[in-house]
């Protein structure tokens, strides 16, 4: 290993928002991750699936996945 390579780390949560499964699975997996993270991740992925270019129906669906864990999520 080279003195300025960095070694590569895995994402903390395998997150999706293209599909409502893939959001379903990432909300699953989010429960292994402190609130405030947690929080943040689905933020990030409801907004991408919000503000994407080409939005697709599965993104609508999957945005309205993670809009109802925020709702629940509250502090």
């Amino acid at each position: 290993m080279g003195v300025f390579n960095d070694a590569k780390k895995k994402p903390a949560v395998r997150a999706g928002y293209g599909t409502r499964k893939k959001a379903q699975n990432t909300v699953r997996r989010l429960h292994s991750v402190t609130r405030s993270k947690a929080r943040q991740v689905a933020q990030t992925m409801y907004y991408r699936a919000k503000y994407h270019k080409y939005q697709t129906p599965g993104m609508r669906n999957a945005m309205k996945v993670y809009e109802d864990y925020l709702k629940t999520s509250k502090k």
